[in-house]
C-alpha cells in the first residue's frame, strides 16, 4: 500500500491516504490483502491461486483489490496495476536512476481486470556479496520475485514478504568448531594428509553427531520463527572436503541387499556416487528428524558439486533436490542439450526420472564477474537461460529456479563496483527477472516493453545495439576464448549506436542509463582488448629506470587490494605499485615501482603466453635484490623479454600474452594484484 501511494504520487502528484486495519469509509478506494477480498467474496480466485503466490487485480464499482493468498503477492498485484495502467518500469534496483516514468496529472485506471499465477514455486533470486541492500530487495520483489531475503537486511527483515527460507552451507550451523571441535573432535573430519581430526568438514558417521545436528537446526529454526520458516535446505561446506576416516570410507549397505564400496579415498571427483550417498543418508535422517516437528517444512538437499551425481540410495519422499551445476558444464548449452556435456546430462536426467517434480536448478546467471563487468548481448538469454526454464517446467515439472544476483550497490567485489555490473547490462536482469514468474510468455513481447519504457526515444537504437551484439561476426579462425564484441569488426558499429542513443534519449534517466553503458564498455574495451604498448626506438634508454622515455610508457591500473572476502568493503593498497611498459619491436621492457614498503617486500610478475611454445615468466623482485633500484621512498624492478620467446606473432592477436603482478609488504603481509 505505502509503495503503491508512493508511485502514484511521483506519476501524478496525487497523494493516496493509507488506512490500516481498518477501510477509510470512501466507496472510492484500493484495497489491499487477502482479509478484504474474502470479504467482498472473491473465493473463487483465492481458491484458484491456492498455496501459491499468485495475485489477482479486481475491481467493483469504484473499489479496487489486490490481493493473494500470500502477503507478497498484494505487492505483484500494485507493481502491476502501475505497469499496466502507466508507463513505469523498474529497469534496475537503484533508487537514483533505475526507475522510469512520465509524470502526468492523472492515471486513469482502464485494466484493472487480472489473475496470474506463476509457474514454479521457486521464482527468485539469490543476492550476493552484500547483504543488506533494500532497493535491490525492493527491485526483486517489484518484478515478481520470491525470494532475496539477504538484500532486505535487518532493518527491513519481513517487509518484502518473501518466502522464508533458512540454510545453504551449513554444516558448522549443526557443529561449529568452535564450540565441539575441543570437547568432540570425532565430529570433525579425518584428514589422512595430516593423520589427524581438522575442522574442515564433518564426520558423517560419528556417533552423537545427528542427535547434536537436528537440536542445533532445531534452535536455529526456533529462532527464525518456528513453524513460519518454510524451508530448510542442509548443504555441505563449499569445498570438495569429505571425511577421509575407516567409517567414512567403509561399504555402504544398500537397500537391494549390495553394497557400494568407495573407489576413491584420497581424490572425492574420481568417486562421486559414493560420497554423493555418504551426504544423502547423512542428511536425509537429520530432515525426518526434525520433519517430526515442522510436518509443514520442505527440507532441501543439494546436487552439487560431489552431490550433483545422484546417489545410490534413495532420498525422503519430502525432499527437494538442489540441482547446481558447475564444473565441466558447457556455458552455453541447455542442460538437456545434446551440446551439452554428456555427464551433465545424464545426472539430470537421472534425477528428473527418480524424482519428478521434486527438483529445481540454482543457477549463477547474473552473479558477480571476475574483475570487471562484461558487455553482454541477449544470446544467453535466447539460447540457453530461456530453454532451461521452459525445460524446467514443462520436462522437469520442477520447483523452480533460485539464481545468484549482484545487487545494484557502489561496494566492489573482484576489483569493480557491483552497481557497473548493472550499468553494463540490464536488459538481460530484467528479463530473468519476468521469465522466472513464467518462462512461457513472449520473449519479444518483454523486450519491446524493455526498450520503449528504458531508453523511449532511444529505444530502436539500443534494440539495434543489442541485436548487433548478439549477432556480432568473428574470424573463424580466432579461438573462443579470444571472442568478445570488442575483437569483431562490428564494435565500432556497436559504439557508434551507444553514442547515437546517448544524444538521441531525452528522458533524463534514459540518458543516464545510456551514458553508464557508454563507460562500462570503455572499460571492457581495455580490458578485453590488447593493451597498447607505446613502440619506440632507443632501446639503450628503456634500461634506464628513470629515463624521460618511460614518461609515454605503457601505464597498468592501479594495484587494488582484491576484496573478495571482504564483502565487497574497499581497501586500499598500504604501498602503491605501478607498471610500466615499452617496446622497440622485438623485446618488452618493464618498469616496476614500488612505493613505500619495508625490508622484505617484494613484487611478482608473472606472464602467461597464449601461443604454443612460448616460454611463461614468473619472476620475483626483492627490494636490496639485484637489478632491483632501492631508495629512500621505495624500490624499481627492471625486467625485458624478447616477444620471441613468448611466442608472439604481432599479426595474430590469439599470441599475446596474458599478465599478473603481485606485491606483498613484508612487514604486513599484505597482497594485492591488478588482474
Amino acid at each position: 500500500a505505502d509503495d503503491l501511494a508512493h508511485w502514484v504520487h511521483e506519476i501524478s502528484g496525487a497523494r493516496l491516504r493509507v488506512c490500516t486495519n481498518a477501510p477509510c469509509g470512501k466507496a472510492r478506494a484500493v484495497y489491499v490483502g487477502r482479509a478484504f477480498a474474502e470479504k467482498a467474496g472473491f473465493s473463487d480466485d483465492l481458491g484458484k491461486i491456492g498455496r501459491s503466490d499468485g495475485f489477482a487485480i479486481r475491481r467493483r464499482g469504484d473499489a479496487l483489490y489486490l490481493f493473494g493468498t500470500k502477503p507478497r503477492a498484494s505487492i505483484y498485484a500494485a507493481a502491476t496495476l502501475l505497469e499496466e495502467n502507466a508507463d513505469i518500469i523498474w529497469a534496475r534496483p537503484s533508487e537514483e536512476f533505475g526507475t522510469v516514468f512520465t509524470r502526468k496529472p492523472g492515471i486513469s485506471l482502464a485494466k484493472t481486470d487480472f489473475l496470474e499465477i506463476p509457474a514454479f514455486e521457486y521464482h527468485g533470486w539469490n543476492v550476493v556479496a552484500v547483504r543488506g541492500d533494500y532497493p535491490t530487495a525492493k527491485w526483486v520483489v517489484r518484478n515478481r520475485g520470491n525470494s532475496a531475503t539477504l538484500a532486505e537486511g535487518k532493518a527491513h527483515a519481513g517487509q518484502m514478504g518473501f518466502a522464508k527460507g533458512l540454510g545453504g552451507h551449513i554444516y558448522w550451523w549443526m557443529a561449529h568448531p568452535s564450540k565441539y571441535f575441543k570437547t568432540n573432535p570425532e565430529f570433525f573430519g579425518y584428514s589422512r594428509a595430516a593423520g589427524k581430526r581438522v575442522p574442515e568438514t564433518l564426520c558423517l558417521t560419528a556417533p552423537g553427531l545427528i542427535d547434536v545436528a537436528v537440536s542445533n537446526l532445531a534452535q536455529r529454526i526456533e529462532a527464525a520463527g518456528g513453524n513460519e520458516v518454510e524451508s530448510l535446505a542442509i548443504s555441505f561446506r563449499d569445498s570438495w572436503d569429505c571425511c577421509q576416516c575407516d567409517a567414512c570410507t567403509a561399504p555402504i549397505p544398500l537397500a537391494d541387499g549390495t553394497v557400494l564400496e568407495c573407489r576413491s579415498v584420497d581424490d572425492v571427483q574420481k568417486d562421486c556416487k559414493y560420497y554423493s550417498t555418504r551426504y544423502w543418508l547423512f542428511v536425509g535422517e537429520i530432515a525426518r528428524r526434525l520433519r517430526k516437528r515442522y510436518p509443514e517444512m520442505t527440507f532441501i538437499g543439494s546436487g552439487y558439486m560431489y552431490t550433483a551425481e545422484p546417489p545410490a540410495c534413495e532420498i525422503p519422499e519430502f525432499m527437494h533436490v538442489d540441482f547446481c551445476p558447475i564444473g565441466g558444464v558447457v556455458g552455453d548449452a541447455p542442460l538437456f542439450s545434446e551440446r551439452q556435456s554428456p555427464l551433465w546430462r545424464r545426472r539430470l536426467k537421472e534425477w528428473a526420472s527418480r524424482y519428478p517434480g521434486r527438483v529445481f536448478f540454482y543457477e549463477y546467471w547474473c552473479s558477480y564477474s571476475a574483475g570487471f563487468a562484461g558487455i553482454r548481448g541477449l544470446k544467453g538469454v535466447h539460447r540457453k537461460t530461456l530453454q532451461d526454464m521452459r525445460d524446467m517446467k514443462h520436462v522437469l515439472k520442477g520447483k523452480g529456479i533460485e539464481s545468484e544476483l549482484t545487487p545494484d550497490s557502489e561496494r566492489i567485489f573482484s576489483n569493480h563496483t557491483m552497481r557497473s555490473e548493472w550499468d553494463a547490462a540490464i536488459v538481460d536482469r530484467w528479463l530473468l527477472a519476468r521469465l522466472l514468474w513464467d518462462p512461457d510468455q513472449d520473449v519479444a513481447a518483454l523486450e519491446d516493453r524493455f526498450f520503449k519504457r528504458t531508453y523511449r526515444e532511444a529505444a530502436p537504437l539500443m534494440k539495434r545495439y543489442y541485436d548487433l551484439l548478439e549477432n556480432a561476426r568473428f574470424d573463424p579462425g580466432l579461438p573462443k576464448r579470444e571472442r568478445s564484441i570488442f575483437s569483431s569488426p562490428d564494435a565500432k558499429e556497436c559504439f557508434r549506436l551507444l553514442e547515437e542513443a546517448e544524444r538521441t534519449a531525452r528522458h533524463p534517466v534514459s540518458k543516464t542509463l545510456v551514458s553508464r553503458l557508454i563507460a562500462q564498455w570503455k572499460v571492457a574495451e581495455d580490458k578485453c582488448g590488447v593493451r597498447t604498448v607505446p613502440m619506440m626506438d632507443r632501446q639503450e634508454h628503456f634500461r634506464e629506470p628513470f629515463a624521460t622515455c618511460w614518461e609515454t610508457a605503457l601505464v597498468m591500473p592501479e594495484f587494488k587490494l582484491p576484496p573478495y572476502f571482504t564483502w565487497g568493503i574497499p581497501a586500499a593498497a598500504a604501498a602503491p605499485t605501478e607498471v610500466r611498459v615499452l617496446t622497440d619491436g622485438a623485446t618488452l621492457f618493464f618498469r616496476i615501482r614500488c612505493e613505500g614498503g619495508d625490508e622484505g617486500d617484494w613484487v611478482q610478475m608473472k606472464l602467461v603466453p597464449a601461443a604454443k611454445g612460448g616460454k611463461s615468466v614468473n619472476t620475483v623482485f626483492r627490494r636490496g635484490g639485484e637489478g632491483v633500484v632501492s631508495d629512500d621512498r621505495g624500490f624499481t624492478a627492471m625486467f625485458e623479454i624478447p616477444l620471441s620467446d613468448l611466442g608472439v606473432d604481432r599479426a595474430q592477436r590469439s599470441t599475446y600474452p596474458g599478465y599478473f603482478f603481485m606485491r606483498h609488504d613484508g612487514a604486513t603481509g599484505e597482497e594485492s594484484t591488478v588482474g
